[in-house]
């Protein structure tokens, strides 16, 4: 495909991690994230050299619009809000952070493998 003039400023970044259960055992997780599209001077100047949890929390909000298969316990549908999103990111060690390098790394152009 040819380079196009742009690109959507809307992104979707799938988002895949694991944690260990109680058991030690890896148990995956992997939704959809839907985020607006930041230059990596946008983002660099958003963050301004702060990369504390804080800051990332409050930029994570700042962009994200949306997600997709995000499940409670029964396995229902969680409709997105900021609350719902801070909560998770606040209740689930390392997802804020899961959730920042997944945008980083799929919300720019780069290599195919």
């Amino acid at each position: 495909m040819a380079l196009k003039t742009t690109i959507s400023n809307i992104v979707g970044v799938k988002v895949e991690g694991v944690y260990n259960d109680e058991k030690g055992l890896t148990k995956t997780i992997d939704f959809l994230l839907t985020c607006e599209r930041l230059t990596s001077e946008q983002i660099d100047e958003a963050l301004a050299g702060d990369y504390s949890q804080a800051s990332i929390l409050r930029f994570m909000l700042s962009i994200a619009k949306g997600w997709s298969s995000v499940k409670d316990d029964e396995g229902n549908a969680v409709a997105y809000s900021e609350d719902e999103f801070e909560a998770r990111c606040k209740t689930q060690s390392g997802l804020l952070f899961v959730c920042f390098k997944c945008y980083r790394e799929q919300s720019g152009v780069r290599a195919k493998n």
